[in-house]
């Protein structure tokens, strides 16, 4: 028949262990998903430029984040609204450049911060150590690497996921390119991303 196993001194435990018939222990466990766990653990942050309006045809920065914490922050999903170019080819998509580590440009000299940098966890008091900037017509980023591209129709939202990793100390940068004429474009630009659970 089933027995009960009882914690000694040398483990510390003192909780009563169940054993089956068949000598398993009866254990219970909750399985998470590992963002749902570093959500409850506060770690999760949602970062938004909130609106802006590029007046030009130019390539223009419009996000600029550096992790400044210990931590390795990792970005899964970014996210662009886009409202309808003013003046712009309708048939021709606006382009989302992804830049690795840039570090040089007035986006990064100007420093305005993000309209968002939210934590995910409603309940939680915990704040990230970013420094996010948003960008600007006029705006420059001048250096860093070419790393992805997407093209969206404007008037639309593009939502990709992705699984980037922002050590203490690096960043990453959005720029935007308009479609040919255009002379008003309304977008945001949005980073879902959580910092690395210690394991």
């Amino acid at each position: 028949m089933p027995e009960t196993i009882h914690g000694d001194a040398a483990t510390g435990g003192i909780h009563p262990v169940g054993v089956t018939a068949d000598n398993q222990l009866k254990t219970f466990s909750v399985a998470r998903d590992i963002f749902t766990q570093i959500n409850i653990e506060g770690d999760a942050y949602n970062i938004n430029t909130g609106d802006i309006t590029l007046t030009n045809t130019t390539q223009t920065p419009v996000l600029y984040l550096k992790n400044n914490e210990t931590k390795d922050l990792v970005v899964t999903a970014i996210a662009v609204g886009l409202g309808t170019s003013a003046g712009g080819t309708a048939t021709e998509a606006v382009k989302v450049h992804v830049i690795r580590n840039p570090t040089v440009g007035t986006i990064v000299d100007n420093a305005t911060s993000v309209d968002i940098n939210s934590n995910r966890n409603y309940g939680s008091t915990n704040t990230l150590t970013v420094d996010a900037y948003k960008g600007a017509t006029g705006n420059t980023m001048t250096d860093g690497d070419n790393h992805i591209e997407f093209y969206q129709p404007d008037f639309g939202r593009l939502f990709a996921g992705v699984d980037e990793i922002i050590p203490k100390g690096r960043s990453i940068g959005v720029k935007i390119t308009p479609p040919t004429g255009n002379t008003g474009l309304e977008l945001y630009v949005a980073l879902i991303c959580h910092l690395v659970k210690e394991v």
